[in-house]
C-alpha cells in the first residue's frame, strides 16, 4: 500500500509501530535521569511513576483519535495546521524536532557511558575515551540505517526491542536472589524533598513517558492506520509504566540508601548503583548488555526516523525549504531531512550534558502535547463531520486537564532549559513571519491530504484483532506484575 501523493509506503504494523514509540519512550530517560531521582525520593519513586503515567493516558487516547482521522507523516503539525493556524503548526514541528532529536541524543550519550561500564567488568579500560566520540559514531550508524528505508528501520526496532525484552528478563530473573525488601522502608521515607524540588523531580521522571506518539508522526507509513495507531498507543503507554516500575523496583531493592547519593548524581545509575552495592561482574556485564544493546539502540532509531517524517512533512508544506522535503528514488526515505537530523544530533551531543539534553526535551514536548490538545479541540470545532474511526473518552475535558497540569509542570522546570525553548519559540515566529507565511500553499483537503486510506479484508481484520488481543492481554499481564511486586516488601515487613 502506498501514499501516491508523497511516496512513502505504508509498511509499519501494531507490532512496529509499538516497538517504535516504546523505543523512543523507553531508553535514556528510564536509564539515566529518571531512575537517578531515587537517590532523592527512594521506594517513593513508584508515586511519581504512577502519577506520570495516569496524566499520559488521556494524552495518548486523544492522539490516537487524531492519528486515526489524519494519518499523516508529521503528526501534532498536521492536527495544528487544521484545528488552529499554520503559525501553532510551525511552533508545535519546531518543538517536536527539537524534543525528539533531544532524545536520541541523550541516549547515544547514555549508551556511551554503559559501554565504557560494560568493557571496564569485560577488562578492557576505555574511560579515556571521549564519550562524545562514541555516540557521534552511533548516530552515523543509524542514519545510514534510516537512509536505507523504513521497513529495514522496523524491522531492525523489532529486534532491538524483543532482545531488550530478552535481556531484561535474563536480568531480573538473575538478580532476584539479591533483592533486599528492607530497602523499600515501607511506603515511606523519613524526609522528602521540597515542594518545588518534587516538581522537578517529576518532570524528569514524567520525560520517561514523553515520546509516546512517536507512532503518529509516521502515520502516512502505518498500515491501516485507522486501527494500527489508537492501539498502539493505547498499549504503548501501559508497557512504559511496566518497565519503568520494574525496573525502578530492582534499583531500590538492590541499593542500599547509604549510596542514593551516588545515585542522584550518576550518569548511569543503574550500573553505578550496582557497583556501589558489590554487586559487579555478571550482574552489570548483563545489565549493560541489555540497556545499551537493547534500550538505547531501540530509542536511537526511532529519535532519527521520527523527526525526519516532521521535517520532511513541513518542507513538503511549505514550512521549511522545500529541499528537505525530497524523497530518496530507490530508498523512499526523506533522505535529506535525515540528514538534517543527524546535524543536530552532533550539536546536542557536542554539549555532553545528559540533563541539559532532558531538560529541553521535556519542555519542548510538553508545548508540542499542548498545541496538540488545543488542535483537538479546533479539529472538534472546524471539522465536526470528519471521519473519526476512533473516539477518546471525553476528549475535550481531557485536553483542558492536560494543558492546565502540564502548564503547572513546566513552572518548576530548568531555568536554562526553560529559556532555551523560548528561544527555539521566538525563532520559531521570526521564521515563520519571514519566510514561512510567504511560502504556505493553499489548505488541501483531508482526502487529498491522507490519500486512500483502504480497509482491511475480512480475513485481514480478523489477523489485525488476534494480534491486537494478544498484545492487549500480554500488557495487562505485565501491567499487573509491575503494580504486584510493589506489594511484596510491604507483606514481608
Amino acid at each position: 500500500m502506498e501514499n501516491e501523493k508523497n511516496g512513502l509506503v505504508r509498511v509499519l504494523g501494531l507490532k512496529e509501530s509499538i516497538s517504535m514509540t516504546i523505543g523512543t519512550v523507553v531508553g535514556v530517560g528510564l536509564f539515566t535521569c529518571g531512575s537517578s531521582q531515587i537517590g532523592l525520593v527512594g521506594s517513593w519513586i513508584i508515586a511519581f511513576t504512577f502519577v506520570s503515567l495516569l496524566i499520559s493516558i488521556w494524552p495518548c487516547l486523544i492522539y490516537g483519535e487524531m492519528s486515526a482521522a489524519l494519518p499523516c507523516a508529521g503528526g501534532t503539525y498536521n492536527f495544528a495546521k487544521r484545528g488552529l493556524n499554520r503559525l501553532w503548526a510551525n511552533l508545535s514541528g519546531w518543538h517536536y524536532i527539537v524534543s525528539v532529536v533531544a532524545i536520541g541524543a541523550g541516549e547515544t550519550l547514555a549508551f556511551a557511558n554503559y559501554f565504557k561500564i560494560l568493557m571496564e567488568q569485560l577488562g578492557l579500560n576505555i574511560a579515556w575515551l571521549d564519550s562524545r566520540i562514541i555516540a557521534l559514531i552511533l548516530v552515523a550508524i543509524f542514519l545510514v540505517l534510516n537512509f536505507r528505508g523504513i521497513e529495514q528501520s522496523g524491522k531492525a526496532q523489532l529486534a532491538f526491542m524483543f532482545f531488550f525484552w530478552g535481556c531484561s528478563i535474563a536480568w531480573f530473573l538473575y538478580m532476584i536472589p539479591n533483592i533486599h525488601v528492607e530497602y523499600f522502608g515501607g511506603i515511606k521515607m523519613d524526609k522528602l524533598p521540597s515542594f518545588k524540588e518534587m516538581m522537578y523531580i517529576f518532570g524528569l521522571v514524567w520525560w520517561c513517558y514523553t515520546g509516546f506518539e512517536t507512532c503518529v508522526s509516521m502515520g502516512s507509513e502505518t498500515k491501516y492506520p485507522q486501527y494500527n495507531l489508537p492501539r498502539a498507543l493505547k498499549l504503548s503507554i501501559f508497557l512504559v509504566f511496566a518497565l519503568n516500575a520494574l525496573f525502578q523496583w530492582f534499583l531500590v531493592g538492590l541499593v542500599p540508601n547509604e549510596f542514593y547519593g551516588i545515585l542522584a548524581a550518576a550518569d548511569a545509575p543503574y550500573a553505578e548503583g550496582l557497583k556501589a552495592a558489590g554487586l559487579i561482574g555478571m550482574p552489570i556485564i548483563l545489565l549493560c548488555i541489555g540497556i545499551a544493546f537493547g534500550g538505547d539502540l531501540s530509542t536511537i532509531n526511532p529519535g532519527i526516523a521520527a523527526p525526519a517524517r516532521y521535517i520532511y512533512t513541513m518542507a513538503q508544506d511549505g514550512a521549511l525549504p522545500s529541499f528537505l522535503g525530497k524523497i530518496h528514488p530507490k530508498y523512499k526515505t526523506p533522505h535529506i531531512a535525515i540528514i538534517v537530523v543527524g546535524i543536530i544530533n552532533f550539536l546536542l551531543i557536542a554539549t555532553g550534558s545528559i540533563d541539559y539534553i532532558a531538560s529541553v526535551s521535556l519542555i519542548s514536548l510538553a508545548v508540542c502535547y499542548m498545541i496538540g490538545c488545543l488542535s483537538y479541540l479546533g479539529l472538534k470545532k472546524k471539522c465536526p463531520d470528519m471521519n473519526r474511526p476512533y473516539k477518546a473518552p471525553l476528549g475535550t475535558l481531557g485536553c483542558w486537564v492536560t494543558i492546565v497540569l502540564y502548564c503547572f509542570m513546566l513552572i518548576f522546570c530548568d531555568v536554562k532549559a526553560l529559556i532555551t525553548a523560548g528561544i527555539i519559540t521566538v525563532l520559531c515566529i521570526i521564521f515563520y513571519f519571514l519566510f514561512t507565511r510567504k511560502r504556505a500553499p493553499e489548505l488541501m483537503s483531508i482526502e487529498e491530504e491522507i490519500g486512500v486510506i483502504e480497509e482491511p479484508t475480512e480475513e485481514e481484520k480478523k489477523k489485525l484483532d488476534k494480534q491486537y488481543k494478544i498484545w492487549k492481554y500480554g500488557t495487562i499481564i505485565v501491567t499487573v506484575i509491575a503494580l504486584g511486586i510493589y506489594v511484596i516488601p510491604m507483606i514481608a515487613k
